[in-house]
């Protein structure tokens, strides 16, 4: 039921991702205002902080909040 969000986050994310990988590539990182520890460490906390019926569990969001009528097969 939240197929067609995720992959569409999905796609975004990996757009995202190619484009600071390529900046992250070009740069100087001791010129870095954050750190990769910094930012895997907040990523971590921002994870376990989170709810777990949000994490792709279909529990949560817009799998319970929008109704869906599927065919009889």
């Amino acid at each position: 039921l939240v197929q067609v969000p995720c992959i569409e986050r999905n796609t975004m994310g990996a757009i995202k991702a190619i484009t600071a990988s390529q900046l992250a590539l070009q740069s100087n990182p001791d010129k870095a205002k954050v750190s990769l520890d910094a930012v895997v460490k907040t990523m971590w906390q921002t994870a376990q902080d989170m709810n777990s019926k949000y994490k792709e569990t279909a529990d949560g969001g817009l799998a319970i909040n929008i109704p869906i009528s599927l065919p009889e097969c």
